[in-house]
């Protein structure tokens, strides 16, 4: 059995999701798996301060622009510095948003 919606298989007995709380079906055939979307990522803006890390986060997700911060969980003992990465089309509006930190 599984869950058309998450995907999740279950083992016989059972009738409905736990997360999804949909009822489940016997096969996956036929239902459609969304394909994972190309995005253009741009480099907005990095840097190796703690400080303005968290302030560049916090403005992005305030704003609701996602995007990556590439080697935030890298650790060495020399510091190399986070590159903030967001979808093209939401590159003019991130540069706007961060501005003074530019």
């Amino acid at each position: 059995m599984y869950c058309p919606k998450c995907r999740t298989e279950y083992r016989d007995g059972f009738t409905k999701c736990a997360d999804c709380q949909v009822p489940l079906v016997h096969e996956l055939a036929g239902l459609a798996i969304d394909e994972p979307a190309f995005v253009d990522l741009e480099e907005v803006l990095s840097t190796n301060n703690h400080g303005e890390i968290a302030l560049v986060k916090s403005l992005l997700e305030a704003e609701n622009i996602p995007y990556v911060a590439q080697g935030e969980n890298f650790t060495m003992r020399a510091p190399i510095p986070v590159r903030f990465l967001v979808p093209r089309e939401h590159l003019v509006r991130a540069r706007e948003v961060l501005e003074d930190l530019l």
